[in-house]
């Protein structure tokens, strides 16, 4: 596998595990939380990795980092929500949280595989995607 392959791997599953873990932080208390929280950071590290090892090849991947930061900002309303929730009880309507969250996950799910397979095109077939890169 080359660098740019295992690059590439590393830009996948950060995502994998960042999206992943995030979405069940909406969903664990206590230290369930705390262990999803770090692994959720664990992918972020990864992709700030993977970012700075792709872009010594090519400035040009930045695009690819800032839609996945995009999707990450998706989420950011509902986790406000849940910490509004937790200081005012009475706002938090579950059903609401849920519904956000199977409507954000599917989003950022399409959005972060059409991510990969865009920046896959992008590193490995060339002037397709460098010509008409959407």
């Amino acid at each position: 596998m080359t660098n740019q392959g295992r690059e590439y791997a590393w830009f996948v599953a950060a995502q994998v595990i960042t999206f992943s873990f995030i979405a069940l932080l909406q969903l664990v208390e206590g230290w369930l939380f705390l262990l999803f929280l770090v692994a959720m950071h664990t992918g972020v590290f990864m992709l700030i990795w993977s970012k700075k090892r792709l872009m010594s090849h090519d400035v040009a991947i930045k695009r690819y980092y800032d839609r996945v930061y995009l999707h990450l900002a998706l989420y950011v309303p509902l986790l406000l929500y849940r910490l509004v929730g937790l200081w005012v009880p009475y706002c938090y309507n579950e059903k609401i949280a849920q519904v956000a969250l199977v409507g954000i996950l599917v989003i950022s799910v399409a959005g972060a595989i059409h991510n990969c397979l865009r920046l896959y095109a992008y590193l490995f077939r060339g002037s397709v995607a460098h010509a008409r890169d959407c």
